[in-house]
């Protein structure tokens, strides 16, 4: 009974936003690229700012950017991205990017991108999210699989993204993130498509103490991925991973969090980066695993994978996980919306 009532209930709505609509002139494609174009008219680029948050409104350098930007691919077909940026123009680098979803109908009012849905089944290639997903079959960690079952820790959330992905194709995934930054899960959820289940939560929290007390209380994690990072460039250049996650005591905890059996992978940027930077990090972090590896990336960040299993040697099918990546829509739009 109450099964039913809840699909009248939600034909109901379905049909009384399709009524709304109808009474709007529907536009065909060409019209819906006018309307939405004017939106983003008078700056440089087609983008624009449809929100600025700014946890202490007295000061300035805790703002942060939402910010829609119009792309095309090489076809002639477009779409929308919107940015967590800490400057509009994003000449200083983004925090999160997502693909929207163009609206079903297409009216001057459906025009307005801050109103359109996150595509939360799309990741760019090239992107920290992209990347640390990858990473998990790439190395052969987890089989080929949507229905495998594994608990996974996230330090840094930003807006949510990837835990996102994670929970819209892999239902078994249980998910924990946690961020430091109290408006995080705000954020997620109002810009960003995020929506917390029974299988993912956010947590506010400092990543670096959830670590030592899952340590100390013999908790594991089948992975844990990292991507905690500054907003704005530290003195040291250094904007992935924040401080505390690259002490030795953090590094000693996150190896009992993995154990035997499970994987971490570090996102790392410095922009004062200079040749071997990167190699004296992994070396460092070789001291606390069995198994370390460097990921180079082609937007500037590396990435680390760690592992502590001493008879680890999972053989790669390295055109099966790329295909089943694509299926994944790891797609590349990034590049032509920058």
């Amino acid at each position: 009974m109450i099964k039913t009532i809840l699909v009248l209930a939600t034909v109901f709505l379905v049909i009384q936003g399709a009524d709304y609509c109808l009474k709007e002139a529907e536009l065909n494609d060409d019209q819906f690229f006018d309307a939405v174009d004017e939106y983003f008219k008078g700056t440089k680029r087609p983008q624009r700012t449809v929100s600025v948050e700014c946890p202490d409104p007295k000061d300035n350098s805790t703002c942060l950017y939402i910010v829609d930007r119009m792309g095309f691919h090489r076809d002639g077909t477009w779409f929308v991205a919107r940015f967590l940026t800490p400057v509009p123009s994003l000449t200083k680098g983004f925090l999160s990017v997502s693909k929207l979803q163009k609206p079903f109908f297409k009216t001057k009012r459906t025009a307005d991108t801050s109103i359109w849905k996150v595509d939360v089944g799309t990741m760019d290639v090239l992107t920290p999210n992209a990347i640390e997903f990858a990473t998990m079959f790439t190395t052969g960690h987890f089989p080929l699989n949507l229905d495998i079952e594994a608990n996974l820790t996230f330090l840094g959330v930003a807006t949510g993204g990837l835990m996102s992905y994670l929970g819209h194709y892999f239902r078994n995934f249980d998910l924990t993130g946690i961020d430091i930054d109290p408006e995080s899960e705000y954020l997620a959820r109002k810009w960003f498509g995020y929506e917390p289940l029974p299988n993912s939560r956010i947590l506010i929290g400092d990543g670096a103490l959830l670590i030592k007390k899952m340590a100390e209380n013999s908790e594991t994690s089948d992975a844990v991925l990292i991507d905690a990072c500054h907003n704005m460039e530290p003195p040291d250049g250094i904007f992935c991973p924040v401080e505390s996650l690259r002490t030795p005591e953090f590094l000693k905890s996150l190896s009992k969090v993995i154990g035997m059996n499970g994987m971490t992978t570090f996102n790392l940027y410095n922009h004062k980066a200079s040749n071997g930077s990167y190699q004296k990090v992994l070396e460092e972090f070789r001291r606390y695993f069995t198994e370390c590896n460097l990921i180079e990336n082609f937007i500037g960040n590396v990435f680390i994978t760690c592992f502590n299993n001493r008879i680890r040697n999972y053989k790669v099918d390295v055109k099966e996980t790329d295909a089943f990546l694509k299926k994944q829509r790891i797609e590349t739009f990034l590049k032509n919306v920058m």
